[in-house]
């Protein structure tokens, strides 16, 4: 019963014996010694096994390690893909946005030109109908607009209200064949009246059909009492002159608002106002304004 541990108490012994013999001989040996010899005999026999055996295996274990980190990259990847994704997102915001300030720097830089005062807005909605260009806007009586006020951007003249809600308000462009604009040539100041023909450009015709009038001159509003746009708001340039027919000359005018693309409009809520009547005569001659007169009455008449 006890004769198996005992042996392999005494088998233990052995080895560790023969284990601080070699030591001792290994130490003290010299360099080229038995043992030393013994070692080198032994690397040259089992070197080349030792290297094939790790040929096989390396192939192995690098595959495995390769499918352990599979996943890894694969997880790695999806969030730089996301990072990608959310970077371009971004990049698309400012781009918008800065596109918005510029298209509002330049409405508000119409705005102080004519001396209007101006809100601002964004075009939520357009019409889908062929019949009809207008386009919605998200401002409204809140903000101050009603009917019949006139829109621009920083390209000119837009269009002009014609129904207003709380918060938002439809606004019908200078292309719609219903519109009708009293415009002025920039250069002549001959008056005519513009009209939408459903589509990129407008149609003029002239009060004056013997007026000169040359390809490229600007066209602008003719401001007047009681009138819904301010004067001398840029609306487009003349592209083309045909000839005249039944006495009336009708030319072809291309807007300078792109009413395709619209995004930040400005509506003008309050025109500049219009210059002070001129001074009466005898003001002229000195007597301050509102001095009743003091011309006697006709004889025989009420003092």
């Amino acid at each position: 019963m006890y004769e198996r541990p005992r042996r392999a108490r005494a088998i233990f012994v052995l080895l560790l014996l023969a284990a601080v013999t070699v030591i001792t001989v290994d130490f003290r040996q010299r360099p080229d010694g038995p043992v030393d010899r013994l070692q080198r005999a032994a690397s040259s026999v089992f070197g080349p096994l030792q290297r094939a055996v790790s040929a096989v295996v390396r192939p192995i274990g690098d595959t495995l390690g390769g499918i352990a980190e599979t996943g890894s990259l694969r997880r790695r990847n999806r969030q730089l893909q996301a990072e990608v994704e959310r970077l371009r997102a971004a990049e698309r915001t400012n781009a918008d946005l800065l596109g918005e300030n510029q298209q509002l720097r330049g409405a508000l830089a119409m705005a102080r030109r004519c001396g209007c005062r101006t809100v601002g807005a964004q075009v939520v909605a357009r019409s889908g109908s062929t019949f009809q260009w207008s386009v919605t806007i998200d401002a409204g009586t809140r903000q101050g607009i009603t009917r019949d006020m006139a829109v621009i951007n920083g390209d000119g003249l837009v269009g002009r209200v014609v129904r207003v809600g709380a918060d938002y308000a439809d606004v019908r462009l200078v292309s719609d064949p219903s519109s009708g604009i009293a415009a002025a040539l920039a250069g002549s100041r001959s008056p005519g009246l513009l009209r939408g023909r459903g589509e990129r450009d407008l149609d003029m015709e002239l009060l004056h059909p013997d007026a000169p009038v040359r390809t490229g001159e600007p066209v602008i509003t003719q401001g007047y009492p009681q009138g819904v746009f301010p004067p001398g708001l840029p609306v487009g340039v003349v592209t083309a002159t045909p000839p005249a027919r039944d006495l009336v000359r009708r030319l072809v005018v291309r807007p300078f608002a792109d009413v395709d693309s619209l995004d930040v409009v400005a509506v003008v809520v309050a025109k500049p106002a219009r210059p002070k009547a001129p001074p009466r005569a005898a003001e002229a001659a000195g007597r301050p304004a509102g001095t009743p007169s003091t011309t006697r009455a006709p004889a025989g008449g009420t003092p």
